[in-house]
């Protein structure tokens, strides 16, 4: 999209001319700007009251055009409109603010209903409706959600992958309060309760100041907060996956803003607006999937503030709180565009608008976790990637091996407990090769760790855990590329980062690791009586920074993943060429940036290679046995319950081709979670999900 920023015009000059690079207060229209045109509203709705809060547009399932536009009034209750303005429904009986729409909600016989959220500010809580299709009653009670909590708006999102639905309500006080919802067949229940049957929220913070609106980009999963005096903050919108905050704008003088009472959106096919409404300076647009570049400001001429908006598939309704007798009044887009000064790039298209009906990920196969490892020792970034050690006679005594980045190392049981925590260094990606020949003649399961606190390759033997030995035992690297403060190999890249091993066909293992600046290492391990000697043999490069990589012994091949750009496949054999071949680019919508672990499937018959889409929380497959065709890509999500949670931002991942018991009778799927919560979606620190490869294979293919 052309960056370039557009000026809309408002009624009596330009509310703004500074350009997209331009952070600077905009508080005051000139008087420099001479009149161009003024902006009309076209439709208005038939009747009038005082107190109007906000609204919600629903839009009929066979013709978009046509829609109700659902208000609510505080003291006067709510009513609803039909696309040309005239009252359909009123309903005077309770006070009323906030409102939101999501549609196709199913209950758990795919029984589905659209679905409106209100807030009740005297009971201390929400109101839910089902929208029919049917002007003299478009409106059937669904129940309330009793939780205590006075919120000045409200706003709903449905995860477009998993079709989940929830709430947040904010609150003068600063608060965001989130709950997850259910549709039971009769009515909107909260999925988690406590243990007096009570609705428990998911998700509870405090913004800071007075919070006077809230909206959410279900598309990029975004939640938009209006902090009204201070400015528009953007966060995480999933409770299982949430984001660091960051700023869109502020007020005055830091920022274009003044007093913030309102947000919706304008979804177009790879774009649109986040809208705001603000007392003091108009409707102002920011480019939803642009990093929220301001695109522009407008305020119609029968308007003398901006407080509240809706919109809709053909414009925008817009509160007209200081007329003599309020209303809403629709400004159609194509009334907005005529008087949008920049190319056609920048306007809204008509032809391109989406409802939220379109925003769904088709195809996507939905998982839910069968396990979950114990959570990692250390807080905030810590777990990162998983490997696997196969028992040799009994796959229900297998190990998973995995790193905490902060600390050291991990083995677990298939039930997820820990059974060793080897503290030490700051391993950050590890591998396996369960068949290497020691010195002597005997095999062992070798292991190697990228170590960042020294940029080192770390070794260790995987051993059975019976009789109170620990399984991870610390090898010693030795020779003339040993790190003088500890007995490990010293890599040459400018921060070890991505690891993982290959086994060639004469038995000589080799560990690849790479660093940030886009190369990898190639190493040549020799078992000696003394220790482990290492030495590079080859490099190989990408253009920006890799991180997952895996190779498949029987072939020959490496799989590379330059997180922002692409998988890449390399020959494995030192000898081989260096040259890359493209494996599968970032196309934003398949494979999503970042791209972060690989691994392979094989089970003799079946060979699949999985990478995790980290952009859009999934997992794509790919069949090496079939020209490398895309059979599917999956999710995982959680089980309310079992108490699991499901993954999301996951960095390293690893599959199994094994049968390890009951659970897993055809393999296990391993996925760090970045975001773990707890059965009450407390947070917890990061662990590992597990899932049987059994119900994603089954699910993708359906």
């Amino acid at each position: 999209m052309n960056k370039t920023s557009i000026t809309l015009i408002a009624v009596t000059a330009l509310l703004s001319g500074c350009s997209d690079n331009d952070n600077s207060s905009s508080s005051t229209p000139s008087d420099d700007n001479a009149q161009v045109a003024s902006l009309q509203t076209q439709t208005v709705t038939n009747q009038s009251y005082e107190d109007i809060a906000d609204a919600a547009v629903w839009h009929d399932p066979t013709d978009a055009s046509k829609h109700f536009l659902i208000a609510t009034l505080e003291e006067d209750g709510l009513a609803v409109f039909d696309q040309n303005g005239t009252q359909l429904f009123h309903d005077d009986s309770r006070e009323v603010l906030g409102a939101d729409i999501r549609y196709n909600i199913e209950d758990n016989l795919g029984n589905n209903i659209d679905v409106l959220a209100v807030g009740l500010p005297d009971d201390g809580g929400f109101a839910f409706y089902s929208i029919e299709n049917d002007t003299t009653a478009p409106l059937v009670d669904l129940g309330t959600l009793n939780v205590d909590v006075e919120a000045e708006s409200l706003c709903l999102y449905k995860n477009v992958t998993t079709g989940a639905l929830s709430l947040t309500g904010v609150t003068e006080d600063g608060d965001a309060i989130q709950y997850k919802l259910t549709y039971d067949g009769t009515q909107i229940v909260s999925t988690i309760e406590d243990n007096l049957g009570d609705p428990l929220a998911v998700r509870n913070f405090n913004v800071g100041g007075e919070l006077s609106a809230c909206v959410i980009d279900d598309q990029t999963a975004t939640l938009y907060i209006a902090e009204q005096d201070l400015g528009i903050w953007a966060y995480g919108a999933d409770p299982e996956n949430v984001k660091d905050r960051h700023l869109v704008d502020s007020v005055d003088p830091l920022g274009r803003l003044e007093e913030v009472e309102g947000l919706d959106l304008i979804y177009q096919e790879n774009g649109g607006y986040l809208v705001v409404a603000d007392e003091g300076q108009g409707f102002l647009l920011y480019d939803r999937l642009d990093e929220n570049e301001y695109a522009g400001q407008f305020l119609p001429e029968s308007l003398e503030e901006a407080k509240a908006l809706a919109v809709a598939y053909d414009g925008l309704w817009l509160a007209n709180t200081e007329a003599d007798e309020p209303v809403y009044e629709k400004l159609p887009f194509t009334e907005l565009n005529t008087y949008a000064m920049a190319s056609s790039e920048t306007n809204i298209n008509v032809n391109n608008l989406l409802t939220h009906r379109e925003l769904t990920f088709q195809g996507i196969a939905l998982v839910a976790s069968k396990g979950e490892t114990q959570e990692v020792d250390d807080d905030g970034d810590a777990a990162d990637d998983p490997a696997f050690w196969l028992h040799p006679t009994d796959p229900s005594q297998s190990l998973i091996i995995a790193t905490n980045k902060q600390g050291g190392l991990m083995a677990y049981d298939l039930d997820g407990n820990e059974l060793q925590y080897l503290e030490g260094g700051k391993p950050n990606n590890v591998d396996i090769r369960a068949n290497v020949t020691d010195w002597d003649g005997t095999t062992f399961a070798l292991a190697a760790a990228s170590n960042r606190e020294l940029n080192t390759i770390a070794l260790y033997s995987i051993n059975e855990a019976t009789g109170g030995q620990d399984p991870i035992q610390p090898l010693t690297a030795v020779g003339d590329n040993v790190h003088q403060d500890a007995p490990e190999l010293i890599s040459n890249v400018d921060e070890v980062y991505g690891l993982c091993m290959y086994q060639a066909v004469d038995g000589t293992p080799y560990v690849f690791v790479n660093g940030k600046n886009g190369v990898t290492e190639q190493w040549q391990l020799t078992l000696t009586n003394a220790g482990v000697e290492g030495e590079i043999v080859r490099t190989l490069t990408v253009e920006s920074q890799p991180e997952g990589c895996v190779a498949d012994d029987q072939t020959g091949l490496l799989f590379i993943g330059e997180e922002d750009e692409a998988i890449w496949q390399f020959e494995a054999d030192a000898n081989a060429s260096t040259e890359a071949t493209l494996f599968a680019a970032i196309d934003g919508e398949l494979l999503v940036a970042d791209v972060e672990g690989l691994t392979i499937y094989d089970n003799g018959n079946d060979k699949y290679l999985i990478a995790s889409s980290q952009g859009n929380n999934t997992y794509v497959i790919y069949d090496l046995n079939n020209n490398n065709q895309v059979i599917g890509n999956f999710a995982i999500i959680g089980n309310d319950t079992e108490g699991l949670d499901g993954a999301s931002d996951t960095d390293g991942i690893h599959a199994v081709a094994a049968n390890l018991g009951a659970d897993y009778p055809e393999g296990i799927f391993i996925a760090q979670d970045w975001y773990n919560i707890d059965d009450s979606y407390a947070l917890e620190n990061q662990n590992f999900k597990l899932v049987s490869w059994k119900d994603i294979i089954e699910s993708v293919q359906n």
